[in-house]
């Protein structure tokens, strides 16, 4: 039934493109996967890697276990130039592609997820060399428990910056805990109006703070039968909980 629904989305997209619809309700569909993690075609899986600059290698040494989050959450874009440069671009494993924003700045880019969750690192695939004007200087990281409710943001300024940036909103080396996290490129480089981000992720630890609560729990004697069950899918685990 998901599966189905998030066809028609996607189909209703393409109309509204076709049509000229409203830009923001192009840029807000959910980007989901459409199939389970357990049956993707390793082939496909491999030839997207070998298309992808390795992002892990951007991150500091003390990250730890980490996973790329992004497909758990709900994205949604201030403004986009249609055919080809918005959510799908942006989280592509592919830096040939980009959002590129169609509006006044600043432009916000809302990562919503359906539970608390815990968030290492926002990175952004930037390319000053090819992007010039168009490459954000000055973004502000906010985090919070819903778009009506964010912290006062986490500054971080580029200069002239080609490839992954890394940006660690960690607290003493333990993850933060959000239901949102929002981006606002504030100025780019040249005083340019648009901006363009070539990738983004979304970077959580790969062991979160509930798993070890667990294993706390079994060691005291608990019954693993009284401890809730979590899902390993991503897929599922978008609809595990109800906000």
């Amino acid at each position: 039934m998901t599966t189905s629904l998030i066809s028609l989305a996607e189909v209703r997209a393409e109309m509204a493109i076709a049509s000229g619809a409203c830009i923001k309700e192009i840029c807000s569909i959910r980007r989901m996967m459409d199939v389970d993690e357990e049956v993707v075609d390793e082939t496909q899986l491999s030839s997207k890697e070998e298309g992808n600059v390795d992002w892990k290698k951007a991150l500091p040494e003390n990250a730890g276990g980490v996973c790329d989050i992004s497909n758990q959450a709900c994205w949604t874009l201030s403004s986009c130039k249609t055919d080809g440069f918005g959510i799908h671009q942006l989280l592509e494993e592919n830096v040939d592609q980009y959002w590129q924003s169609d509006g006044p700045q600043p432009h916000t880019v809302t990562i919503e997820f359906p539970k608390k969750t815990d968030i290492s690192f926002l990175l952004l695939y930037l390319d000053y060399k090819t992007d010039e004007s168009y490459t954000p200087s000055k973004v502000v990281v906010h985090l919070g428990s819903s778009i009506l409710d964010m912290d006062e943001g986490l500054a971080v300024m580029f200069s002239e910056p080609v490839g992954w940036q890394v940006i660690d909103v960690r607290s003493n080396g333990r993850p933060a805990r959000a239901f949102v996290l929002q981006l606002h490129v504030v100025q780019n480089h040249q005083n340019g109006r648009d901006t363009h981000i070539r990738q983004m992720k979304v970077v959580g630890p790969a062991r979160t703070r509930f798993d070890t609560d667990v294993r706390s729990l079994l060691a005291t004697g608990v019954d693993a039968s009284n401890i809730p069950a979590t899902f390993t899918s991503s897929r599922m685990a978008f609809f595990s909980s109800v906000r």
